[in-house]
């Protein structure tokens, strides 16, 4: 759509120019790792960058912080024209030299600097990479929706440089800061779990893959478990395997050399539903019949239909809300659009008419799977949200109910959870 790519496609949604130079540097990655790119694609992309770099657009206007997203934006852009030889270096120093000060963040002076060293101006792109380093992560703002956050941020400034082969080791230091980030995240607003987003996740791995690539580094020591002592060749890395059996006599690893950072991870399947949370945003399921009355539980029968609705209220701004209901093994969701239209006509759910359901919701995007009902709308400060959709009974049994959940996407610790009502559901055969 205007040259640039939508998050969500057809028309529930708009462009999205952020996203363009994001694409652009994926196919390059996947190309120079030998993938098959579509050639077409890919240089309607980077012609579409060279324009925008050039002419100064987009303009981002009506968005918040406009002044920023338009030079991440082409900061972005040089970095990936950069890469293939495309990006002016004049344009890229007058970028540098007059407009600097409206990166809010360190990420685009990063990039902006490694487009400078890669067209050839080392100078300004020592600089502009100090520049980025310099200003401080705790500043960037919350309210800034530009996918990112300080973790993704800073783990990709880190990325990048080993990546482009300039890494630093007092840039490096911060890769310390960013531990503690992460796991101040864990201890704070993520109540013991590591809430990350897709962006957080995609920064950390490139940054784990770049540091863990060169360097020739190596660990050893004595791996100690069930009473014998087994040693570790100098390694990159290695792994075991451990039955509960060898965990309750206990294990350890003792290093040699060092110092060395330890971040221990646990995952596992919970016993018990997730408590309810509605301090950021509240979400409460409802079923109901196909003639709207309200249904309370009991069995359903096979085939039977049920109009299930879910209900937002959101405490803070959720601008790229995501909403994925679990639901039990027993039914499946369906789209309320592809069944006849008429049958929904006069129906009601508490006020609401059927087919008028749209307008109860900034929606942009809905999805219906074999086991989850998915939507990505808008949720502004105060607002109360409707979605609807079909579930159908399709095989008999006894199933508990997942509880509903909403986060924000690129900002995870922006979620609320619901409770299942009822807890349990039975379907019977017909």
């Amino acid at each position: 759509r205007n040259g640039h790519f939508s998050m969500w496609g057809g028309d529930s949604g708009q462009s999205e120019p952020a996203l363009t130079p994001y694409i652009a540097e994926f196919l390059l990655d996947a190309r120079e790792a030998g993938f098959a790119v579509p050639e077409v694609v890919l240089q309607k992309s980077l012609d579409r960058l060279s324009e925008d770099l050039l002419s100064g657009d987009p303009q981002f206007y009506g968005r918040e912080h406009r002044e920023h997203l338009r030079f991440a934006y082409r900061a972005h852009a040089g970095y990936v024209l950069a890469r293939v030889n495309r990006a002016p270096l004049g344009t890229l120093r007058a970028l540098y030299d007059r407009e600097k000060e409206r990166s809010l963040t360190g990420l685009p002076l990063v990039q902006l600097g490694l487009a400078l060293a890669l067209q050839g101006d080392g100078k300004r792109g020592a600089a502009a990479i100090a520049d980025g380093f310099g200003r401080d992560p705790e500043q960037r703002p919350l309210a800034l929706w530009d996918y990112g956050s300080r973790i993704r941020d800073d783990a990709l400034m880190l990325a990048l440089l080993h990546e482009r082969g300039r890494a630093d080791p007092a840039h490096d230091a911060r890769v310390i800061d960013l531990a503690r980030a992460v796991q101040a995240r864990r201890d704070g607003d993520g109540g013991g779990r590591l809430w990350l987003s897709t962006q957080e996740q995609m920064a950390l791995a490139r940054l784990g893959k770049a540091m863990q690539a060169g360097g020739g580094r190596s660990l050893s020591g004595r791996w100690l478990a069930g009473g014998e002592a087994t040693a570790v060749a100098p390694v990159a890395a290695f792994s075991r395997t451990l039955d509960h059996a060898a965990l309750a006599r206990g294990v350890r690893f003792e290093p040699d050399g060092g110092p060395y950072y330890v971040s221990v991870e646990v995952a596992g399947i919970p016993r018990q539903a997730p408590a309810e949370d509605k301090r950021r945003v509240g979400i409460v399921r409802d079923w109901f019949l196909p003639d709207g009355s309200p249904w309370k539980g009991g069995a359903l029968k096979e085939g039977q239909v049920l109009v299930a609705r879910l209900t937002l209220q959101a405490e803070q701004a959720m601008p790229d809300a995501l909403v994925v209901d679990l639901l039990p093994a027993g039914l499946e969701a369906e789209n309320l659009n592809l069944g006849d239209s008429a049958q929904w006509d006069g129906v009601q759910i508490e006020g609401v008419a059927l087919s008028e359901r749209g307008d109860q919701a900034q929606l942009r995007h809905e999805e219906y799977r074999d086991d989850r009902y998915v939507a990505a709308l808008r949720l502004d400060q105060g607002d109360t949200a409707r979605l609807y959709y079909l579930v159908r009974a399709v095989t008999p049994g006894s199933y508990t109910v997942p509880p509903p959940q909403a986060e924000d996407m690129y900002q995870p610790t922006l979620r609320g959870t619901g409770v299942a009502r009822p807890a349990t559901i039975v379907v019977t055969p017909p």
